[in-house]
C-alpha cells in the first residue's frame, strides 16, 4: 500500500521530496497567485512550493509537515527533465524506501501518481492500470516483474542527469499563522496522549514476544500442501467473451464531439479511450449524467487541456474453470498455427514463458512450481465468442484481455496456453496406479474373509454327532458287567 508518511526519499546519498501535490500553470508570469489560491483552498497545509519549467510548466505543493524542506529537490521533476525528450512516462523505481511510482502524461507530473508503495504487489497493480493507457513514451519497470516491451532504468542516474527543481517557502500570511498559533496550543495535549499510547504499544509488544515465546516452544506444525496450479482457476474464456462483448457495446455510445479510440477488457475492468475533436470537454460528462455512457464509469482527463478522456469501469466477477492442459508444446505450436493460417492471420506470437507460484496463504512454504505456457495475440474481425469457439478443444487456455480497436474496426485478442509436461503425465501415471492399488486391496479383503470362514467350517466336527457315540458306548460297558 502507499504510505503517507514516506515524503522523502534518499538517491544516490542526496534526499529528495517526493509526493508533491502538482498541477498545470495557467500563466507562468503569476503562477504564485496560483500557488496561493491553491494553498488557501485545496491543500491548506502547504507552505513549500516549487517549479518545473518546460513544454508544460507546472508548480508543486509541499509541507514541512511531511519532513519536507526549502531548498529540497523535488524527485518528480528530476525525473521527468530526464525523460524530457518523451512527453509521456509510466515509471516504477526500486528504492531503499520501496517502489517509487511516477506517471508522466503530456509533459505533466500526474498529481496522484508521484507515491512510494512500501508493498510490491501494490506498486505493481497501479503500474499495470495505467499500462492500459496507450501510447507511452517510455515504460520503466524493474526487469524482474518481467513485463513486455519495458526497461529498467536507475533512479539514481536519471536523477544525476535530470535538473531537480527546489522547493521554496510560501509568504505566510495572518489567516495561516493564527491557524498554527492554535496547532501550538494543543502540542502539550497531543504530547501527553501519545505518551499514553506510547505506555499502551509497549504492554502489547510485550505481550507479543512473550506469546511468540510460547509459541518457540511448542512442536512445528506440519508443511501445507503445494498450493494449486495455475490451470485450476483459469479465466473462462467463454464469461470473459460474453461479459466482455455486452460491457463494451452497452458502456462505449457515441458521443458528440468525442470519438472513441479503444476499449480494453480485462478480468476486472474495462477502459475506454476518447479523443475530443470538436465542441466542449463538458459534453463528454454531460453525455453520461443523461444516461448516454454508463452511470458507474469513472471519467478522468489525462491531459490538461481535457483533450483525452479515460472511462474505467469495474465489471462483475467472471467465472473461473479448472481446465487441465492437453497439449504439448509442439502440439500447441501445431494448432495454433493452424487456427491463424486457416484465417490468413499472419500476427501470431508465441512466447515460451515460465511462471512461477507460490502460495501467498501459506508464506512459510518456500517451494515454488514452475509452469511452462505459450502467449499468442492477434487481431480479427470476428466478435469474440465466435473467436472463443475456435479454441473449445484447447485444454489450459486463458484469455487475458479483448480489445475493440475502434479506429481499425477490429478486435485485439491476448492469451496464453499451458503446456501438458512430462512431470504432469508422470504424476498422473503415478497417481492412477496408487488408486488402482486401493481398488485391488478393498476388492481382495472379502475373498479372504470367505476363505477363512471355510478353513474353519472343515476343521469343526458336529456337537450331536459327538454326544451319541459317547452314549451308546457306555451303554455297552454297562450290558457286558452286568
Amino acid at each position: 500500500m502507499a504510505n503517507k508518511e514516506i515524503k522523502t526519499i534518499e538517491v544516490g546519498g542526496k534526499t529528495y521530496a517526493v509526493g508533491l501535490f502538482w498541477q498545470p500553470v495557467q500563466d507562468e508570469k503569476n503562477y504564485l497567485k496560483e500557488v496561493k489560491i491553491s494553498v488557501q483552498t485545496v491543500v491548506t497545509n502547504a507552505n513549500l512550493y516549487c517549479l518545473k519549467k518546460g513544454a508544460a510548466s507546472q508548480y508543486g505543493l509541499g509541507s514541512t509537515s511531511y519532513g519536507h524542506k526549502s531548498g529540497m529537490p523535488s524527485g518528480a521533476s528530476g525525473i521527468a527533465n530526464a525523460l524530457r525528450d518523451k512527453s509521456s512516462a509510466l515509471c516504477v523505481f526500486r528504492i531503499k524506501e520501496g517502489w517509487w511510482f511516477i506517471t508522466i502524461r503530456n509533459n505533466l507530473i500526474l498529481s496522484e501518481e508521484d507515491t512510494v508503495y512500501t508493498d510490491e504487489k501494490d506498486a505493481r497493480d497501479a503500474f499495470d492500470s495505467m499500462l492500459s493507457i496507450p501510447d507511452w513514451g517510455y515504460k520503466i519497470a524493474p526487469a524482474e516483474w518481467k513485463i513486455d516491451e519495458t526497461a529498467e532504468m536507475s533512479a539514481a542516474d536519471l536523477l544525476s542527469r535530470g535538473q531537480a527543481v527546489e522547493l521554496r517557502k510560501i509568504e505566510s500570511n495572518l489567516k495561516k499563522n493564527i491557524i498554527i498559533l492554535l496547532i501550538l496550543g494543543f502540542v502539550g495535549w497531543q504530547y501527553h496522549l501519545k505518551q499514553v499510547e506510547k505506555a499502551e504499544l509497549e504492554r502489547r509488544l510485550a505481550e507479543k514476544k512473550r506469546q511468540e515465546q510460547l509459541k518457540k516452544l511448542q512442536p512445528p506444525p506440519p508443511p501445507p500442501p503445494p498450493p494449486p496450479a495455475p490451470y485450476e482457476a483459469l479465466i473462462s474464456p467463454d464469461d470473459l467473451a460474453k461479459k466482455c462483448t455486452v460491457l463494451i457495446v452497452n458502456s462505449t455510445a457515441t458521443v458528440p464531439g468525442w470519438e472513441l479510440q479503444n476499449s480494453t477488457c480485462l478480468e476486472k475492468q474495462i477502459s475506454s479511450l476518447w479523443k475530443r475533436s470538436y465542441g466542449t470537454a463538458g459534453w463528454i460528462f454531460e453525455a453520461q449524467q443523461f444516461g448516454v455512457l454508463h452511470e458507474n464509469m469513472k471519467l478522468s482527463a489525462n491531459d490538461s487541456s481535457y483533450n483525452n478522456v479515460l472511462g474505467v469501469l469495474a465489471i462483475p466477477s467472471v467465472n473461473h474453470i479448472n481446465s487441465k492442459p492437453n497439449m504439448s508444446k509442439e502440439e500447441i505450436q501445431i494448432k495454433l498455427n493452424g487456427i491463424f493460417h486457416s484465417l490468413k492471420l499472419t500476427g501470431l506470437k508465441l512466447e515460451n514463458k515460465k511462471v512461477t507460484i507460490k502460495d501467498p496463504n501459506n508464506p512459510s512454504y518456500s517451494r515454488d512450481y514452475p509452469y511452462t505456457s505459450f502467449k499468442f495475440s492477434d487481431a480479427a474481425y470476428r466478435l469474440p465468442m465466435d473467436w472463443v469457439n475456435m479454441f473449445k478443444d484447447i485444454g489450459g487456455i486463458e484469455f487475458e484481455s479483448i480489445t475493440w480497436d475502434n479506429n481499425k474496426k477490429q478486435w485485439n485478442y491476448v492469451g496464453k496456453v499451458y503446456e501438458r509436461t512430462k512431470e504432469m503425465e508422470k504424476e498422473e501415471e503415478e497417481a492412477l496406479k496408487k488408486a488402482l492399488e486401493e481398488k485391488n486391496k478393498s476388492e481382495s479383503q472379502p475373498e479372504i474373509q470367505n476363505n477363512t470362514k471355510q478353513q474353519n467350517g472343515a476343521n469343526a466336527q458336529p456337537v450331536e454327532n459327538v454326544d451319541v457315540k459317547n452314549n451308546e458306548q457306555n451303554t455297552n460297558n454297562q450290558e457286558g458287567q452286568s
